[in-house]
This record gives structure tokens, sequence and C-alpha cells, in this order.
């Protein structure tokens, strides 16, 4: 009896267990990171495993929308048949972040801190400025973003940043005997500020610098630099119509 009973133990653990349990029947977990959420379906069942769709999905730039972007058990894995696979799918559209504030800080600090914020570093454009090196705007598509703004990640933030060149003199162009309309323009085109406008007619001059500019400050050949002021004198009498504020008549 008790060798009976022996080999019914050694039968009952050893033959009919693992034949109904399907001991040591395994299934390889496929890869299935980057492949189209349809396809999936049929892809699982036929290798006798399931599937189901986490709810906390991510996003990667690098992977088209709704393919796999997670899987749980990672592939290799052995698992038994019937086995659930728990799935993240790529999002549709990328989630918003928020903008960093990247003004006054350096270039290099700019991408870093856009990097780590999900963003991109686009176009560059250096502009003169006192600051050198330094963010004075960031835009995306044109249009300055304001910091705390929230935009697509993986966006591409365009920077204008100072050249330092600002503080570079040169000498002050000569204005006199040109046309006010000659001399606004020559001044604009200086990056210089036409601060203030005096007009005195005065007829000891000859009469090729009427209505034009007979005297200016700073004097033709001083050194100046962008965004300096310029105070010129025109021979004539104040305009009739005067509303621009920044003019003084003598």
């Amino acid at each position: 009896m008790a060798v009976i009973g022996g080999v019914c133990i050694l039968f009952f653990f050893y033959i009919y267990l693992p034949a109904t349990t399907n001991h040591r029947e395994t299934i390889t977990i496929p890869e299935l990171v980057g492949m189209s959420f349809s396809d999936i379906n049929e892809f699982v069942t036929q290798r006798s495993l399931r599937y189901e769709i986490v709810s906390d999905s991510g996003y990667s730039e690098t992977l088209a929308p709704l393919t796999i972007l997670t899987q749980n058990p990672k592939a290799g894995s052995k698992v038994k048949e019937n086995r659930k696979i728990y799935l993240s799918l790529n999002a549709k559209v990328p989630p918003k972040v928020r903008m960093p504030n990247l003004i006054n800080t350096t270039r290099l600090n700019a991408e870093d801190v856009l990097k780590g914020n999900g963003l991109k570093l686009g176009e560059i454009e250096y502009v003169e400025s006192l600051e050198l090196n330094a963010v004075l705007f960031q835009k995306i598509d044109g249009e300055d973003i304001p910091h705390d703004a929230f935009v697509p990640k993986g966006s591409k933030i365009d920077l204008i940043i100072g050249d330092g060149r600002g503080n570079q003199s040169f000498e002050t162009p000569d204005f006199t005997g040109q046309s006010l309309d000659e001399a606004q323009f020559q001044i604009g085109a200086s990056k210089l500020v036409l601060d203030i406008i005096n007009y005195i007619k005065n007829d000891t001059l000859p009469d090729n610098l009427r209505n034009r500019i007979y005297h200016q400050l700073p004097p033709a050949g001083r050194k100046t630099s962008s965004g300096g002021n310029i105070e010129i004198w025109v021979n004539s009498d104040p305009p009739e119509d005067n509303e621009t504020g920044d003019i003084i008549n003598n």
C-alpha cells in the first residue's frame, strides 16, 4: 500500500499536475514598442497573450501617434500563456509645457533650459545690442512668447541675441546742407535718435541753405554710438501744424 501510495503521489505531482497547468511551458514576450496599435490585437492573440492599454500614455516625437510607447513585461520576458501585457500609447498631439524665461540668459544656458523643458533651439538672430550673447527676445514663428505660456512639447524656440557691439563708437555723420527728410533718413540708418529739431530762420546764411540743416549736435566727426541723440537746426520758420512735441522753436 505504501508503494502504491507513493506511486500515486509521484504521478500526481510529476505527471498529472504539470500536464494540467502547462508546467515549464512558457511564451516569450515579443517586442511591441514602435508597433501600430491597429496591429496589436491580432499579433498578441496569436501568441496566446492578452493586453491592456494603460491610461497614463506619454509622448515621443520619434514615434508616430498611437504607436506602442512602452510595454510591461518587457520584450524577451518568459511568461505563461494568457498573460496580460500592459501597453502605453504615443499621444496623438504633443502635450503642452510651460515656456521658461530665457530673457537675459546666455545662449548656452538658454539651450540647456530648453532641452530640460522638452523644447528645441530654433533659429538664432544676432542684433546690435550692448548685451553680449544675452537673449533679448524668445519667439515661436515670429511671435514673442512670454514665459509661463504653454506651448507644444518639442516646439522650436527662436532666439534674438545681443551681439555686444551696441557700444561701439563711430564718427557722427555730417547732416548740414540736407533737408529735414534726408537727415531723418540718414539718422535712422545710422541707428541714431533725432531728439530735437530747432526751427530758426537765419537770413545771414546763403540761399542754398534755405530750408536746410545748418547746425547739429554733436558736430560731424565727433565720436558717438548707436542710440545716441542728435539735435539739429533748420533754416526755416516753424511749421504751422506742429504736433510732434519734440520741436523747440527759438
